[in-house]
């Protein structure tokens, strides 16, 4: 009877190539856009996505995500740094500044500052140059793709930001933050130099707690000082994520498109199959004449669901896989997060999907009479 059920879906090739394609379109629908939103939220971590440093990040307690901060005074870090348990404490900036570009052009930076002692807060890899060399006077290093932005500059060449000298001394892998600008790295005071600001210069203190120590511990004394607060790396990046998806609409967008891509494959899959399913109802009426029960009956159905679900589901997801390689080997601005998870949840959508749609056509079999056969 399976093999029957196949040769009858197989039979009518436009009608299965077009069930196909609704649901691969459909399920490329839900892939493309999923791994879109989750890159862009990766994205909107900032400099989350490249310091590994720190066991504990230090802001103000009213930071609602890495990218909108209240600066932190000289004092409060010295604070931090007498905590126990705390084996060293950094300050970092981020901060932005113009620089001046040979066509007469300017670009926006974003510019992190690290410290000149430890280097905490340092790009994941370097491509050109020693991350020492970050020491020297007026040094700065550029992300990779960021070279590009200051029409080709390379290692040596000098360049004027907010009207002071600074040279590039290396080139660095890093991944961009939400608003894709040029990243540069430079020490803190050369950072505050770059981007003169007020009397707290401080945009968050890293902290690495002491060996054998535990960090709940150490982030307790530190939100304890009452004017500052400590975040784990994985808090951090769940507070900066949460901020994202309620208070702009970028959650809600992305999830009507995701929706959108569920409710054109039930609608497609649901008229398609019950059209093909009533085509095909005096074949459904002779095997139940011939003694096919409801079970039987019922398990054809579904396997013809299964099989184009399965099918359409693989097009779809394979053709945003494709565009999500695509992406990482244009390094693209256009960051595509596609974990297994996301994968995992549009395949059972997509079944849902397809069986969901049946739901019409069971019910139609079900009732059909096999007097039917007899029928003109």
């Amino acid at each position: 009877m399976l093999r029957i059920a196949l040769r009858m879906l197989l039979g009518d090739r436009t009608k299965y190539v077009t069930l196909v394609l609704g649901l691969a379109f459909a399920a490329l629908l839900m892939n493309q856009q999923g791994a879109i939103f989750l890159g862009l939220l990766r994205q909107a971590t900032g400099p989350l996505q490249n310091v590994t440093q720190p066991d504990l990040w230090v802001t103000d307690p009213d930071t609602p995500w890495i990218a909108e901060f209240r600066s932190l005074s000289d004092q409060k870090l010295a604070r931090v740094r007498s905590v126990p348990g705390v084996e060293w404490a950094e300050p970092m900036l981020s901060a932005y500044a113009v620089c001046e570009l040979k066509s007469g052009s300017f670009k926006r930076l974003q510019m992190l500052g690290i410290a000149r002692s430890t280097l905490a807060g340092r790009p994941p890899r370097m491509v050109q140059g020693s991350i020492e060399d970050l020491r020297l006077p007026d040094a700065i290093i550029v992300e990779e793709t960021s070279m590009a932005m200051l029409e080709g500059a390379k290692v040596g060449d000098e360049l004027k930001i907010n009207d002071r000298r600074a040279v590039i001394v290396g080139v660095c892998e890093a991944r961009k933050g939400f608003e894709s600008n040029a990243i540069i790295y430079t020490t803190f005071d050369n950072a505050v130099s770059f981007a003169p600001i007020g009397r707290e210069r401080i945009s968050y203190v890293l902290v690495k707690v002491k060996p054998n120590i535990a960090i709940g511990d150490v982030q307790a004394r530190i939100d304890a000082l009452g004017d500052v607060r400590a975040f784990t790396t994985q808090q951090f990046r769940e507070r900066s994520v949460q901020f994202i998806v309620v208070a702009t609409g970028i959650g809600i967008n992305f999830g009507i498109t995701i929706l959108l891509g569920i409710v054109v494959g039930l609608l497609l899959s649901a008229s398609i199959f019950y059209q093909f399913t009533i085509e095909n109802l005096r074949n459904f009426a002779v095997l139940k004449a011939m003694g096919a029960g409801t079970r039987t009956l019922l398990g054809m159905i579904m396997l013809q669901a299964l099989v184009v679900g399965v099918v359409g589901f693989g097009i779809g997801s394979g053709v945003a896989g494709i565009f999500a390689i695509a992406s990482r080997v244009s390094r693209s601005e256009l960051q595509v997060l596609f974990p297994w998870q996301l994968l995992a949840g549009t395949f059972v959508a997509t079944l849902l999907t397809i069986l969901l749609g049946s739901v019409l056509s069971v019910r139609r079999v079900l009732r059909v009479s096999p007097g039917t056969v007899f029928s003109s």
